[in-house]
């Protein structure tokens, strides 16, 4: 056989040997080609990619900000960055439970304003020196007393529509800056009991949540801290220093998964 090729092969002109040993080289390739592609295992990394280029890029995008804050939430468990820190070039505006975030030594002072009696209606109070100062990020944290008062009356929406109002005057002055909602956490049910109106919490923050989607504004939701009595002064209203700084932490963390999923 191997004569019977010899022979061949000497009777071919030079170009047909060119030929014939440039096939026999294209089908070696080509066979190993097909076999390493068999053979080879589906690596983790490329399982991956090819999981990613299948979906769309919507789903994508979640997909990578979901991605993000794993990221982020392990460098806040391992102490990796300083969740508090979040509250950098900021406002708060709020009421007693808010000012709780600077007389506990929370938050710096003079970026925090907020008083006893305050509702929504007197974040414009400060339109001049927020004009002045161009903080980036606008945090609001109302709700105790404008339950109280009924800010907005008692129509369906007529909350939301104040507290939006309000938000609008302050923008005109920083359209730039990205606005933080706080929901509102609900009073204990003895204080309640001495105060029906405190009852609007959930059907308020149902206003607040659609008025941020609708708007693009963030929903700080505060649900997650629960509602355990031990986190209550003996008001049943206002909140322990212990309790504050969880409540300024969850806020905070909101504010770094804004920022560190755009980045």
């Amino acid at each position: 056989m191997k004569k019977k090729w010899k022979r061949i092969l000497r009777a071919l002109p030079l170009r047909g040997k060119v030929a014939l040993l440039g096939g026999f080289a294209f089908f070696v390739f080509l066979t190993g080609f097909f076999a390493f592609k068999i053979l080879q295992p589906e690596m983790p990394g490329r399982i991956y990619i090819q999981k990613q280029t299948q979906l769309k890029p919507e789903n994508m995008a979640e997909v990578l900000q979901e991605r993000k804050k794993k990221e982020l939430q392990t460098m806040m468990d391992s102490g990796a960055i300083d969740v508090i820190a979040a509250f950098d070039d900021y406002a708060l505006f709020g009421d007693s439970r808010a000012y709780g975030l600077k007389s506990y030594g929370v938050l710096d002072p003079d970026f925090v304003y907020a008083e006893a009696g305050h509702t929504i209606l007197n974040c414009t109070d400060y339109k001049d020196v927020i004009q002045q100062t161009r903080p980036a990020r606008l945090v609001f944290s109302y709700g105790v007393n404008d339950m109280g008062l009924e800010i907005g009356g008692d129509g369906d929406n007529a909350y939301a529509q104040t507290f939006e109002q309000k938000i609008d005057e302050l923008l005109a002055v920083v359209p730039d800056a990205k606005v933080f909602v706080c929901s509102i956490i609900d009073v204990t049910p003895s204080a309640k009991e001495r105060s029906p109106r405190w009852d609007k919490a959930a059907r308020y923050n149902v206003q607040l949540q659609e008025m941020c989607q609708r708007r693009g504004w963030i929903y700080v939701d505060n649900d997650p801290l629960g509602n355990d009595l031990s986190n209550y002064q003996e008001d049943g209203v206002h909140f322990t220093p212990d309790f504050t700084w969880t409540w300024a932490r969850n806020i905070s963390k909101t504010m770094w998964e804004t920022v560190f999923a755009s980045e």
